[in-house]
């Protein structure tokens, strides 16, 4: 079993579960690639996925707070 540093996770993502979330769609992801250019990957996927959260080479954001952005932003518009 890998070790997976628990706190680099929570760092870039504060909420566990999501950042397991994004990690899970991240080796779905990285299955579907390998599968279609059948290709084998080395280690395993999940562990791929993992690093690539940590190493910051996986775009992620948060539904809720990318709406709640979106609305400020057309609030400061309105304003102007």
């Amino acid at each position: 079993m890998t070790y997976i540093p628990r706190q680099k996770v929570t760092k870039l993502i504060p909420n566990k579960f999501e950042a397991i979330k994004v990690a899970a769609l991240e080796a779905r992801r990285l299955n579907d690639r390998a599968r279609t250019y059948n290709v084998a990957l080395p280690g395993k996927i999940t562990t791929l996925a993992v690093e690539r959260l940590i190493n910051g080479k996986i775009e992620f954001y948060d539904v809720k707070e990318r709406a709640r952005q979106v609305r400020l932003e057309r609030e400061q518009e309105g304003e102007e």
